[in-house]
């Protein structure tokens, strides 16, 4: 049965009261939900945090035992980065479901997602070895202010000094052209290592901090395209893998992606 946009919306805010207090990361256990197995993975699992903490830890040592430039930055990815939205996989798994912008955005809006295991290590690390944090994510830049709050709330380290979050807009997409942009993060990228940068601030204010070029020297994510200037259809793992935990971090996601 197909459901028009508002029964859709308000149908999942109504299970979200119960589906979003099934929490991801082994708190996912009903003996009447089959979960597919990418998320019963993710969300029951073993291996799942184990792997996680380990790509996290191991990170945080290379940037350790490097020599790190003036203006540092760590960029990474939100959405399976840094926080786990397996309940909201869950959630649509209950529910019968299937992905769509709005439901989406009702689970951004709810702020109930959990972190990845790890990432919390790994951004402390970052920032106390004097180190920055950008969010380059491909939510709705007109979210950011829900993921923010979600950040928050899990008990990040973060500030508007020490961390930029910028969503997308519609310039992200606009600004591909197959050469110098070659994917929607891209132009992001390009705007920190310039310090033109528009990050997410509460109090809507310019921060002086991100006003000056950054050197990127780390870039983690869930996906191939949180990789500067890579798709899925052009990227050669054999020519990634030498960087592997060096300058670029891809952490499992068997749930979704560009694939």
């Amino acid at each position: 049965m197909q459901l028009t946009v508002t029964a859709l919306v308000t149908t999942l805010s109504l299970t979200l009261l119960s589906a979003c207090s099934t929490k991801p990361n082994h708190e996912v256990s009903s003996a009447s939900t089959v979960l597919p197995p990418s998320v019963k993975w993710q969300t029951q699992s073993k291996e799942y945090p184990l792997i996680t903490r380990a790509i996290y830890r191991d990170a945080a040592l290379q940037l350790m035992q490097r020599e790190l430039p003036t203006n540092w930055v760590v960029v990474m990815d939100v959405d399976e980065t840094v926080l786990d939205n397996s309940g909201y996989q869950a959630m649509l798994s209950q529910s019968g479901q299937s992905y769509s912008t709005a439901s989406w955005n009702q689970w951004v809006k709810s702020k109930q997602a959990k972190l990845v295991p790890g990432a919390s290590d790994f951004i402390t690390s970052v920032v106390s070895a004097g180190g920055k944090v950008a969010l380059v994510t491909n939510r709705n830049k007109q979210l950011d202010s829900y993921t923010w709050q979600n950040l928050e709330a899990m008990g990040l380290p973060i500030n508007t000094d020490n961390t930029c979050l910028m969503g997308r807009s519609q310039a992200d997409k606009d600004a591909v052209d197959g050469q110098q942009i070659v994917n929607d993060k891209d132009l992001r990228r390009q705007q920190l290592m310039t310090g033109d940068v528009d990050c997410y601030n509460p109090s809507d204010e310019a921060v002086a901090e991100w006003s000056q070029p950054h050197n990127i020297v780390m870039q983690v994510g869930d996906n191939i395209e949180d990789i500067a200037k890579t798709t899925q259809a052009s990227a050669d793992p054999s020519a990634l893998l030498p960087r592997f935990g060096k300058d670029i971090v891809i952490l499992p996601n068997p749930m979704y992606g560009s694939w």
